[in-house]
């Protein structure tokens, strides 16, 4: 568990990286990563002879995320802003360098974005996502941003680090993300944090809608719409914290 938890919040990390955070014996080590690679909680990359947590890990997460309060306490909120805006409106948490969709109603328009339950997009290019990096603990953000693979899916996505970084303090400033055909050519998203009492994202909530059917005014009037619902849910969060704790 030792090992499994240092390269889900570490990795991806060398074998004689490991060795040396955890104060192993080489032949322990070595068994455990067989192991954990064996029932797909780990992955090793040959390439930069790395290991990374595995996809078994986000499906445990998924299922944990599934019957999780955060659903129950948001769904309101997130019908309601379909309701207003038309458009469909996506529940979405951080797994390491992507976002992955816990919750959404969808728009009844013909023409609409369509996401299932688990599906993953890079933290880079999505309002959802870089609402969660903006609003991220400085080490975590600096720590995914340097293991992003920019790759490029539209004209307007986000190439590098620096562009990165300079789009995030812009959405901190002004106190939800805008996206413009960043990831899917023709589709627009806002997004807009919910924190705990810190002040740290544990999820956001977006509306999505292709382009053709927004205007810049209704782009302002959703984040106005949006950073109500999410601090209306923040708000609720934090009595669920506080009774597990």
């Amino acid at each position: 568990m030792r090992l499994l938890e240092e390269i889900t919040a570490h990795g991806p990390l060398r074998f004689a990286q490991l060795q040396e955070r955890l104060n192993l014996p080489k032949a322990s080590l070595n068994r455990a990563l067989t192991d954990l690679q064996l029932e797909r909680m780990i992955v090793f990359n040959e390439l930069s002879m790395t290991y990374s947590a595995g996809f078994r890990v986000l499906e445990f997460a998924n299922q944990i995320w599934s019957r999780s309060d955060l659903r129950t306490l948001a769904r309101d909120q997130l019908e309601t802003l379909c309701a207003k805006s038309s458009e469909t409106v996506q529940l979405s948490v951080l797994a390491d360098t992507h976002t992955v969709h816990l919750d959404s109603v969808e728009s009844k328009n013909n023409v609409r974005m369509s996401m299932g339950f688990g599906t993953k997009i890079p933290v880079y290019c999505t309002g959802a996502g870089k609402t969660l990096l903006a609003w991220c603990a400085l080490e975590d953000q600096q720590n995914i941003i340097s293991r992003i693979s920019f790759a490029v899916y539209t004209p307007n996505t986000i190439t590098n680090p620096d562009q990165l970084l300079t789009e995030l303090a812009r959405i901190r400033k002004q106190g939800y993300a805008d996206e413009n055909e960043e990831h899917f050519a023709g589709i627009r998203s806002v997004a807009a944090p919910i924190v705990t009492s810190d002040g740290e994202a544990i999820a956001a909530i977006s509306i999505t809608a292709p382009t053709f059917r927004i205007e810049q005014n209704e782009v302002e009037q959703w984040s106005d719409w949006l950073i109500k619902a999410t601090k209306e849910v923040s708000a609720r969060i934090a009595p669920v914290a506080r009774k597990q704790c």
